[in-house]
């Protein structure tokens, strides 16, 4: 599959979610479980989703996989023990669309990497996000989504972005 990448510019977004470990093996299932887990709780509290789940990967090793999944949300949010609310930063992002089962969604994420060093772009310090644009506690297993690849990145500003800074700082 031909993956396009684009480098664009997300603002913070306040969210509700839940962070756990799981196996490689299982991540999709973990990834169901806690966007019902986070659904559940806010649908409980009263609060709608401001967009589609997503899961932030804080780290994905040969065997165990450090995930948040969760969805924005327009106000904070108390929690529990489980579900707890925070804000995803504002990055710039290599960004890439997914449509397949989402056990097969590393190789989005590979073609991001590729494209990545291809250009010269450098992973920024934030971790990566998969955001659903299915909903994927509605599909069966191994059935298709779809999904974005987010990758935040360290861009030099062009040179328009530096002559808007100049001028809001004066």
């Amino acid at each position: 599959m031909d993956y396009d990448v684009a480098i664009k510019n997300l603002k913070p977004q306040l969210f509700a979610a839940v962070r756990a470990k799981t196996t490689i093996n299982k991540v999709t299932e973990k990834v169901v479980q806690l966007l019902g887990e986070t659904a559940d709780y806010l649908k409980e509290q009263g609060i709608e989703p401001t967009g589609p789940g997503f899961g932030v990967y804080y780290e994905v090793g040969a065997v165990v996989v450090d995930v948040e999944v969760g969805y924005p949300v327009d106000v904070e949010v108390e929690g529990n023990e489980r579900v707890h609310s925070g804000t995803l930063p504002e990055v710039k992002a290599a960004i890439t669309t997914y449509q397949g089962p989402h056990n097969n969604m590393p190789e989005a994420h590979r073609a991001v990497h590729m494209w990545m060093h291809e250009n010269n772009v450098e992973a920024a310090v934030h971790p990566a996000r998969e955001v659903y644009l299915t909903d994927l506690r509605d599909l069966p297993e191994g059935a298709d989504c779809t999904a974005e690849s987010v990758w935040p990145v360290t861009v030099e500003p062009s040179r328009a972005e530096r002559r808007r800074e100049k001028r809001t700082q004066k």
